[in-house]
């Protein structure tokens, strides 16, 4: 109840800071006060200076004064400490006049409510869903190159066939992985690709003249160490990736090389930009002829890749729908399909 008691105890205050004491602070309360006593210990103080504001004071309602407290006290309960009634022209208790009162918090109450506030945000934050995938990055594949002819790997008797171990892939360059709709992402990227073709039986020669291409096997030679045939592209890649979301709250840039599950499959397209044989062979010492020329590839070569990873780390395959050299020059129709990881 003592809260209550300060309640009036202040709103009749109120009354007194729209009369004299607001205009002249140093009055003397003991010759402008009333204090009129009631219950066991409470009590309504009413400050005034002169005759005109006691009659001022009759033009307000103090039965809706404190028939609006009471009702606000009751609606609070005793947990209610202070009730300030704002009123800076002095006519809100006027009478035929609407009042508006509002309550002041606590201390103890605003820091709960804002304790509150922390912990719904939290709970609202948790429950969000973060994509880990977007931004820019840069990506680099390395793996082995190989091609298939109508379906299947040459034989090994074709003097084309492949040593694996020996023929590399290596694809660098940078990409950006732009949201589309809900976990789906499209991988984009401008990337220079290097294919390294090592044949298995190093007396291999792919010769370039007016006839076309065609592939030799080179008997002049005693002791042949090793053939290849390598190309550089530069490349364009679009894949869609369905990216599962790893349910915390991300920090900075979002970043493609973070926890989560990725798969998608999409299309490449390149150009080529060089291409080149190596023929090594050991005649009383190490020699080696290299010859820089078209060898009638395929200036564009297009497919698909398919991707998969996981945290930090891509697994990736790539497959040619054209065919790796231009027909009607006398080479076979081989398609290229690299393989390997993506960093």
């Amino acid at each position: 109840m003592t809260t209550i008691k300060t309640s009036f105890f202040l709103l009749i205050a109120w009354l007194g800071s729209n009369l004299t004491l607001a205009a002249n602070p140093n009055t003397d309360p003991e010759q402008d006060t009333i204090i009129l006593k009631f219950g066991n210990n409470s009590h309504i103080i009413i400050y005034i200076s002169d005759k005109e504001d006691l009659e001022e004071l009759t033009r307000y309602d103090i039965n809706k004064i404190l028939a609006d407290l009471n009702m606000e006290v009751k609606t609070q309960g005793d947990s209610v400490e202070v009730i300030e009634i704002k009123d800076e022209q002095g006519d809100r208790y006027l009478k035929d006049t609407t009042v508006v009162i509002y309550r002041i918090k606590t201390p103890e109450e605003n820091d709960t409510e804002l304790y509150d506030n922390n912990y719904e945000g939290e709970k609202n934050e948790s429950k969000r869903t973060y994509y880990y995938y977007r931004g820019p990055d840069f990506t680099f594949d390395v793996g082995l190159n190989n091609y298939l002819e109508n379906g299947r790997f040459p034989a090994s008797t074709q003097p084309y066939a492949l040593m694996p171990q020996g023929s590399w892939y290596w694809n660098l360059g940078g990409i950006y992985n732009a949201r589309i709709a809900g976990p789906v992402f499209l991988n984009m990227g401008l990337t220079g690709a290097f294919n390294v073709y090592r044949f298995d039986n190093p007396r291999t020669r792919l010769i370039s003249d007016d006839n076309g291409v065609r592939f030799v096997t080179d008997t002049a030679v005693n002791n042949p160490l090793k053939s290849k045939l390598a190309d550089a592209y530069l490349m364009l890649r679009a894949v869609p990736m369905f990216v599962f979301p790893a349910k915390r709250k991300a920090s900075g840039y979002w970043h493609s090389k973070t926890p989560g599950f990725r798969i998608g499959a999409g299309m490449y397209v390149g150009y080529r930009v060089w291409s080149r044989t190596k023929f090594k062979y050991d005649d009383g010492g190490k020699q080696k002829r290299l010859k820089t020329a078209n060898y009638s590839l395929n200036d564009i070569r297009y497919g698909i890749r398919g991707q998969i990873g996981f945290r930090d780390i891509d697994l990736f395959v790539e497959y040619d729908l054209n065919d790796m050299f231009q027909t009607n020059q006398g080479a076979p129709a081989l398609q290229r399909l690299q393989f390997g990881i993506s960093f």
